[in-house]
């Protein structure tokens, strides 16, 4: 782990597992829910903190199709291959560390997703934010990824706003139907509210509790995530809506860069 400090925020990273992002704390207390921790993550994929989702996030309809074979990515409930490939948890070289800044890069090699290429992360802290600057370098290589920025909340008792959007709907698998939606802003304690929901990137931030959750360049989609059992929420930047390996709907190319942060409110 890499531990990166300025200001009010310290956060933790491990370009040993695929620059995930482990802790980010303000004075001290914990802004992100750590599930089960790295190892989990490094030996199961189970998905903490700040992961990468790649070469693709959410789920996949298919395990193997013309442009990815997902038979070694962890399966959802459902069985579909679900969170990116294992690959992408590998360990990633160095090549830029400071107190506030980690960049690595990662030589994509594996033929499950077979094009050649470079994926680069960026974590650069500030005294009130953490941003997040992922680049694909290569040509033509279909671009899927996101993250998945896991956010600690009390149901009961933490302020969520989340801004009017257009709701793609799912079916019972949790892939799009095609069909869309108006999805109304929301503003208030989660309570007993659950989130599996994919939208169109809204311009305006998301907010839970302490951080707002604000897209740029390359964001063009967004999922939210709040399973009833835990007390956090996800908002997920995304490059390409849900099974756009398989589907191609919407699929962009590299090169391409997508950024996001995590803002003290």
């Amino acid at each position: 782990m890499v531990t990166l400090r300025a200001g009010q925020l310290e956060a933790e990273v491990a370009p040993e597992t695929g620059m995930v992002v482990g802790s980010l704390r303000r004075d001290g207390r914990e802004l992100l829910g750590v599930r089960g921790g790295l190892a989990a993550y490094r030996e199961k994929g189970s998905t903490f903190g700040v992961p990468l989702l790649y070469p693709f996030a959410n789920r996949l309809s298919e395990v193997r199709s013309a442009r990815i074979d997902a038979s070694q990515a962890r399966r959802d409930p459902s069985g579909l291959p679900i969170h990116g490939l294992p690959a992408a948890r590998a360990p990633w070289q160095v090549v830029e560390q400071s107190a506030r800044r980690l960049r690595a890069e990662l030589s994509w090699t594996d033929p499950a997703f077979p094009p050649q290429h470079r994926v680069e992360v960026l974590h650069e802290l500030t005294g009130s934010a953490l941003h997040v600057t992922t680049t694909v370098e290569g040509h033509d290589v279909p671009v899927a990824f996101g993250w998945h920025p896991y956010l600690e909340l009390d149901r009961a008792r933490t302020t969520v706003q989340i801004p009017a959007m257009r709701r793609h709907l799912l079916d019972d698998r949790g892939l799009p139907t095609g069909a869309t939606e108006d999805a109304p802003p929301f503003y208030g304690p989660l309570g007993d509210r659950t989130y599996d929901d994919l939208f169109e990137a809204p311009a305006a931030p998301f907010r839970a509790g302490d951080l707002l959750v604000r897209f740029g360049e390359g964001v063009r989609w967004a999922q939210v995530f709040a399973p009833a059992a835990e007390q956090l929420i996800a908002f997920e930047p995304m490059a390409a809506p849900t099974n756009a390996l398989v589907s191609g709907d919407d699929l962009p190319t590299s090169p391409y860069t997508l950024r996001f942060s995590l803002e003290l409110a």
